[in-house]
């Protein structure tokens, strides 16, 4: 579980607290430092960062690299492609409200156990990730999810249970 220094509430309506995590600003620093090709915004939304989670205002200028969302070794492991701001932008501060980019997209919802194996899924409309949140987090063999948007396979997010 990431480490979250408060405590989060369950949003209104959810038995489950939990919360919603982009790329550690160390870890997305050193993905831009390894480099990828650079994008400019020419539509919005199009191009969401994944260190604020919130997608680039046109004209703003992405890079396009290669990330690993799992912290141990499991058969689901794999890279997929993320922006990031080029340059570092503010981190989006774990919560358990739901980033607009995450929210306006087809989502692939993935639900991981401790030992990263998946355990569940489902593909949805981003207007139904709350609710899919709660459904998936009702099962105590549901550790955390990844998120991913399903057109471009592209990781989007982390969900963290927070509590018990």
């Amino acid at each position: 579980m990431t480490d979250i220094s408060e405590v989060i509430a369950a949003p209104s309506g959810s038995s489950t607290a939990y919360a919603v995590v982009g790329l550690d600003p160390t870890l997305a620093d050193e993905l831009r430092r390894r480099g990828g090709p650079i994008y400019v915004a020419d539509t919005s939304p199009g191009y969401p960062c994944r260190q604020c989670l919130r997608d680039a205002l046109v004209g703003e200028e992405l890079i396009l690299v290669s990330h690993d969302p799992f912290h141990v070794d499991s058969p689901y492991r794999c890279a997929s492609p993320i922006f990031l701001h080029r340059s570092p932008c503010d981190s989006h501060r774990p919560s358990s409200e739901l980033p607009v980019q995450l929210t306006g997209r087809v989502l692939s919802v993935r639900a991981f156990d401790r030992d990263a194996m998946m355990v569940d899924a489902a593909l949805i409309d981003g207007a139904e990730l709350g609710a899919t949140i709660d459904r998936l987090l009702e099962s105590p063999a549901t550790d955390h999810l990844h998120v991913h948007n399903a057109h471009r396979g592209c990781f989007a997010a982390r969900i963290d249970r927070i509590g018990s």
